[in-house]
C-alpha cells in the first residue's frame, strides 16, 4: 500500500512538473494552426482554394496580420534561401549602409549560387545586400556575416530576431540557407519575418530592386582606373519573371529559394487597392509564378469572405534600431500606487501605419489563451494528484485495519527479507 501512496504522490508530482502547460498552450497565431491538411474558413461567396502542390504554405494580411488560409503553417522545414530574409532582416539596423567591406577568399570560396564578388574587392553593405536579395548569393551572405563581427556573433543575432519576432520554428545555423543539421523555418515563420521585413522601407528597397546595371566586379588593374561592373538581376518571379509572364500585378518584394533537401521555396508579396498580402511556400516542384500567384489571386478576391484562421503575431520587443517604450503613465483614475499602460499605442505592440488593432488583439490573446491553457492545467494536474493521494491513504488505511501493527525495525538493520518482497523488478527499455 505505501507503493500506492508513493506512486500517488509522484504521478501528481509529475503532472504538475512535466509538459502541461506546453501540451495545453496553442500554437503561435491561433489554437486552428496545426497538423498538415489545409486550413480554410470560407464564407458566402468565396471561392475554392487553387490546389498547390506545396507541402506548407500561408497566405496573409500583411497590415492587419489576418492568415485567410493556410497549410501545415508551423511545420519545422528547410527554408533554403528564404532563410536570407532574416539575415538581411538582422543585418539591415546593425550595419551601416554605406560600410565598405573587403571580400576574402572564404567569402567567394563558399558553394551554391554566388553573386560574383571578388576577392580583395571592395563593397559597401548595400551592394552586398543586393547581391543577397537579388541573385541569392551565398558570397555576398558570408561577406555580410564578417562584416557584422563573424559568423558565431550573426547566427546569434539571427536566432535572437526570430525569438524576438515569435518565429519560433526557426533556427538558423547558415547565414545563407545552405543546408545544415537542425536548421529550420516554417510557412507561418517566413510570413512574420516577411512582415517584419516589409514593414521597413530600407528592408523594401532592396527587395524591390528589379536590377542592378553597373555591379561592381573586378578592381581596376592600375591605381585611379576603372573598375569592371556587369548586371545582376532579381530573381523574384513575380516582379521579373523570364519565363513569358508578365509580373504580377502589385508585386513588390520577395525571395526564391532551393536545394535538393528543401525543394523550391518562396516568400512573396503585392499590393492592390490598399490590400498587401504576402504568400509562403516550401518543398514544391512547379515553377514559382505558378505556386504564388494563384494563392494571391485567391487571397485578394476572397479577403473579405473568409473568416481568419489565425494571425501573424507582434514581436515581442521593439527592433534593434528602435527607441526602448516610453515608461508607462500614472493613470489619474486609477487607485493610488497603480498605473496603466496603453499596449495598443506604444512599445512593442504599436499597430503598423494603415493597420487595425486586430494584430496586436491576437497576440494579447493568444497570450492570455496560454497562461489560462497553463494555469487550469496545473489546476487539472493538482486536483488529479490530491484525488490519487486521498485514495491511496484510503487505501491504506481500509487495509490496515484489524492487521496487528508490525515490530519496527531496529536502528542501523536492514530488513532484507522485506525488501526481498516489495522491491519491484527493473524496467527495460
Amino acid at each position: 500500500m505505501r507503493r500506492t501512496l508513493v506512486c500517488a504522490a509522484v504521478l501528481a508530482v509529475g503532472l504538475v512538473a512535466t509538459g502541461t502547460p506546453a501540451a495545453l498552450a496553442e500554437p503561435i497565431g491561433g489554437a486552428k494552426l496545426t497538423g498538415n491538411d489545409v486550413i480554410v474558413d470560407p464564407g458566402p461567396g468565396a471561392t475554392p482554394l487553387p490546389d498547390v502542390p506545396a507541402s506548407a504554405w500561408v497566405i496573409a494580411d500583411l497590415d492587419t496580420g489576418a492568415i485567410l488560409a493556410a497549410k501545415a503553417p508551423h511545420v519545422p522545414r528547410p527554408p533554403a534561401s528564404t532563410l536570407k530574409t532574416l539575415t538581411a532582416l538582422t543585418l539591415i539596423p546593425r550595419l551601416d549602409s554605406g560600410e565598405v567591406y573587403t571580400v576574402t577568399y572564404d567569402d567567394i570560396a563558399i558553394e551554391g549560387s554566388r553573386v560574383g564578388l571578388v576577392e580583395e574587392g571592395t563593397y559597401t553593405v548595400r551592394e552586398l545586400l543586393l547581391g543577397l536579395m537579388l541573385q541569392s548569393g551565398n558570397d555576398a551572405a558570408s561577406a555580410l556575416a564578417n562584416a557584422n563581427g563573424g559568423l558565431k556573433k550573426t547566427l546569434a543575432q539571427m536566432n535572437d530576431e526570430a525569438q524576438r519576432l515569435q518565429a519560433l520554428d526557426t533556427v538558423a545555423k547558415t547565414p545563407s540557407g545552405l543546408p545544415a543539421e537542425g536548421q529550420t523555418s516554417s510557412a507561418y515563420d517566413l510570413a512574420l519575418i516577411a512582415r517584419e521585413g516589409l514593414s521597413r522601407q530600407d528592408f523594401l528597397d532592396i527587395v524591390g530592386t528589379i536590377e542592378v546595371l553597373d555591379y561592381p566586379g573586378y578592381m581596376p588593374e592600375e591605381s585611379g582606373g576603372n573598375r569592371e561592373t556587369f548586371a545582376i538581376a532579381n530573381q523574384n518571379p513575380l516582379l521579373n519573371p523570364i519565363d513569358g509572364n508578365e509580373p504580377y500585378e502589385g508585386a513588390i518584394g520577395g525571395k526564391t529559394g532551393w536545394t535538393t533537401e528543401a525543394g523550391k521555396t518562396f516568400v512573396g508579396a503585392a499590393e492592390r487597392k490598399g490590400l498587401r498580402l504576402v504568400v509562403t511556400l516550401l518543398n514544391f516542384a512547379i515553377p514559382t509564378y505558378d505556386a504564388a500567384a494563384p494563392l494571391l489571386d485567391w487571397g485578394f478576391k476572397n479577403a473579405d469572405k473568409v473568416t481568419p484562421v489565425g494571425y501573424l503575431v507582434e514581436p515581442v520587443a521593439p527592433a534593434f534600431d528602435e527607441p526602448p517604450a516610453p515608461a508607462p503613465a500614472d493613470n489619474p483614475g486609477a487607485p493610488e500606487g497603480q498605473t496603466t499602460t496603453d499596449t495598443g499605442a506604444q512599445g512593442s505592440d504599436a499597430a503598423e501605419p494603415g493597420s487595425t488593432a486586430v494584430a496586436s488583439g491576437s497576440t494579447a490573446a493568444s497570450t492570455a489563451s496560454w497562461t489560462s491553457g497553463w494555469v487550469w492545467g496545473l489546476i487539472a494536474a493538482m486536483a488529479v494528484g490530491l484525488l490519487l493521494i486521498v485514495l491511496g491513504v484510503r487505501s491504506l488505511r481500509d487495509t490496515s485495519r484489524g492487521r496487528r501493527a508490525r515490530p519496527r525495525t531496529p536502528p542501523g538493520s536492514d530488513d532484507d527479507a522485506s525488501l526481498g518482497r516489495e522491491r519491484e523488478p527493473a524496467n527495460h527499455a
